[in-house]
């Protein structure tokens, strides 16, 4: 039987968009992986314990479900498993590190407010870019393998074709974890790495790109915990990854406020949906949102209804 294996509870910062951020994520929920609820304001998700370090223990996958519930004023997480008792503390501080990461827990709505609500082309639905947070990863390199599905395609698109890449190579939860829209966790990179992705609808050469990618991480040339220049510099190296999917990878993977993916067209045509300005025309508006134009794309992206 499943056990609470950790348990975590933490204010939420005050003006803070939950349901916004919510719609953000059940707009791109993986099937199998993610379910979200946006009028209950519940997020769940699996995850893999034996991956939380570095340093992955030979025994083998221990899986997982993350629950987090926003109803209140405090955001309260819980992880179950199969295991009982709870985890080391190294690992608990993990689950947290990267709860708040996700959520974007550490925003500081009174320098965002500062610092955009001036232009009043970023409210979204009169309101304040002050609630907005940047929609974070709980794991990097998953994040990173969404972006370049995602490339030059519709956001549906991109949720088909990464819940086809989950139920390929995904492992499945027990069966005393599982439950209807939680059933595999996110495949490893040396899986991806080694995997045909023609065969779930990838063009050879974005396939061959995310091949790529993920054979950078899996012999941890590409560590996606590294700095970010470092990060950014390594997947413009790869063959078939852009600005665009490094910016969104800076966003929201690698924590960068100020990343910004000015080719977009969900951002340009938020800005101007009639005449969307070109890319070098966003690139140069956007210069009076710094050092915080990914919270102004989020902005951008919540009103054009796109991201």
């Amino acid at each position: 039987m499943p056990h609470v294996v950790c348990s975590l509870e933490a204010p939420c910062r005050r003006p803070f968009d939950v349901r916004g951020l919510l719609e953000f994520f059940a707009v791109r929920a993986l099937p199998g992986v993610e379910v979200v609820d946006t009028e209950r304001l519940l997020y769940c998700r699996t995850i893999d314990l034996a991956r939380l370090l570095p340093v992955a223990p030979e025994s083998g996958p221990c899986p997982g479900v993350l629950q987090v519930d926003f109803g209140g004023s405090r955001m309260c997480a819980e992880v179950r498993a199969t295991a009982g008792g709870g985890l080391e503390s190294c690992r608990e501080e993990e689950v947290e590190r990267r709860v708040r990461r996700l959520f974007d827990l550490d925003a500081n709505p009174d320098a965002i407010r500062s610092g955009l609500s001036d232009h009043s082309e970023l409210a979204s639905g009169g309101q304040s870019p002050a609630g907005v947070r940047i929609p974070g990863a709980w794991c990097r390199f998953e994040t990173a393998v969404r972006a370049v599905l995602g490339q030059q395609i519709s956001v549906a698109g991109a949720r088909t074709l990464a819940g086809r890449l989950v139920a390929a190579l995904g492992a499945e939860l027990p069966e005393s974890l599982r439950t209807p829209g939680l059933e595999r966790t996110f495949p490893l990179p040396e899986r991806v790495a080694a995997f045909d992705l023609r065969t779930i609808g990838l063009p050879a050469s974005r396939a061959q790109a995310l091949r790529a990618m993920a054979a950078e991480v899996a012999a941890g040339r590409l560590r996606m915990d590294a700095e970010p220049a470092e990060v950014r510099e390594r997947l413009l190296a790869i063959k078939g990854i852009g600005p665009w999917t490094v910016e969104y990878v800076a966003m929201r993977a690698l924590g960068d406020a100020d990343a910004f993916p000015a080719s977009d067209l969900g951002l340009r045509k938020a800005v101007n949906p009639d005449e969307p300005p070109s890319a070098v025309e966003l690139e140069a508006m956007a210069e009076s949102w710094r050092p915080l134009r990914a919270y102004a794309a989020i902005s951008l992206w919540r009103r054009g209804g796109g991201g």
